[in-house]
């Protein structure tokens, strides 16, 4: 088990966390989770994670000469990996006083690293920080933590409204895998059941090739826009098309989960979280899986080079949140819903809400998973990726006991 801190550029900072089987990086600018990386069954070291090819790394968008590139947005100069999206999951707009940053505030801001160390009661190493929006008056404090012998980069935002309104905001988790881990062959799965497409024109610069606002029940056969179907759980090659899909958790689920399998390399990324059916009254909720499909269909800078050129992304964000679709905050209101389930959530003057999220990262032994699984179990022990009489097992607090224990502790010491 190690953590230590460690510059990357001028002015960017980070901090590395790792146990015995994964690494991660986890930068000051954003919150962005830019390398989840373990060893592969071939012997070689590989990060799960889009480091998109035109991220910034100087101090600031705003003191970037180029700045128009990104848009003048700081989320799209720093974006990478795996972040967290609060209060706004979608563009960004201007309500009058108010300005709601893409893809949110915490995305965009600067986490000021707290506290770090290692943790005498489970032996794992964690780190906290903290984004606070003065103007608005609400905080958001992070605590990451790894434990010994789990692939599993775990996190608690715990999320405070200083205001005397209520708090409505969009919250999710945002997971952007890319090459060499993503490729063509790669396999999807998710707890969701049920799934809803929004208006194609949330997405900047992007080209869908599915039926806009539309829902459907099996995402093997999704609608098409030009007629058909399509199986989404199967990644393309380079298509030339950008997609995002939603689908409801189940109210009765214990677990959330998504996941990508290269059946090809034998590696597979498996994101987890507290279903609606086990959340305590200090939970907020994670409602949906969500999938971004980059496939080649973003023709605006900084995907492509030039406004109108070749797209020069190909990844997928493989996340989880309470979100209307990719929408965002601007006609959303308390108490809209997007197929039966809540598309806000919704946090009172003075009140702490706390949203549980792990992302797991390892190779499997047993090739038949490669074709995806059908079920997943919760045991003590870990998670349990089923079909038929083959599984594949990955180590982990499923429960989030430890990561609960640890955030109680650091809490109680402020």
């Amino acid at each position: 088990m190690d953590i230590r801190r460690l510059r990357l550029w001028e002015s960017r900072n980070a901090t590395i966390l790792s146990n015995d089987l994964i690494r991660i990086v986890l930068e000051d600018q954003g919150g962005m989770a830019l390398e989840l990386s373990s060893e592969t069954p071939a012997g070689g070291r590989m990060n799960a994670h889009l480091l998109p090819h035109y991220r910034g790394s100087g101090t600031s968008v705003f003191s970037d000469e180029n700045g128009q590139y990104w848009k003048n947005s700081p989320f799209l100069y720093q974006k990478a990996g795996s972040y967290f999206s609060f209060p706004n999951f979608g563009p960004g707009f201007s309500d009058g006083e108010d300005q709601q940053e893409h893809n949110g505030y915490t995305a965009s801001s600067y986490w000021m690293v707290e506290r770090y160390g290692t943790d005498p009661q489970f032996g794992g190493v964690w780190l906290m920080s903290l984004v606070r929006n003065r103007k608005a008056k609400w905080q958001v404090r992070k605590i990451d933590m790894l434990l010994p012998n789990q692939p599993v980069h775990y996190s608690a935002c715990v999320i405070t409204n200083n205001s005397e309104e209520d708090l409505v905001a969009n919250a999710t988790w945002n997971n952007e895998l890319g090459s060499p881990f993503l490729e063509s062959g790669c396999v999807l799965n998710a707890s969701a059941e049920s799934w809803s497409t929004g208006d194609e024109s949330t997405l900047m610069g992007g080209h869908a090739r599915l039926a806009p606002n539309t829902s459907f029940n099996d995402w093997k056969k999704a609608p098409l826009k030009e007629g058909g179907t399509v199986d989404l759980s199967e990644v393309p090659p380079v298509i030339g098309k950008s997609d995002f899909i939603s689908g409801v958790i189940p109210q009765a689920a214990s677990m959330g989960w998504s996941s990508v399998i290269n059946p090809r390399q034998q590696m597979v990324y498996f994101t987890f979280f507290p279903g609606p059916d086990s959340l305590a009254e200090d939970e907020a909720s994670l409602n949906f899986n969500n999938f971004l499909f980059d496939y080649g269909g973003r023709n605006e800078t900084p995907w492509s080079l030039y406004p109108g050129g070749m797209s020069q992304q190909y990844s997928l964000n493989c996340g989880s949140g309470t979100n209307h679709l990719y929408s965002g905050l601007e006609h959303v209101k308390a108490g809209n819903q997007v197929m039966g389930s809540d598309s806000t959530i919704v946090i009172k003057p003075g009140q702490t809400k706390t949203l549980y999220y792990a992302s797991a990262f390892c190779a499997y032994d047993n090739n038949r998973i490669g074709g995806n699984f059908s079920t997943v179990e919760q045991v003590v022990e870990g998670i349990v990726l089923k079909r038929t009489k083959s599984w594949a097992f990955i180590p982990a607090d499923s429960t989030f006991h430890c990561l609960k224990e640890l955030t109680k502790r650091l809490l109680s010491s402020e």
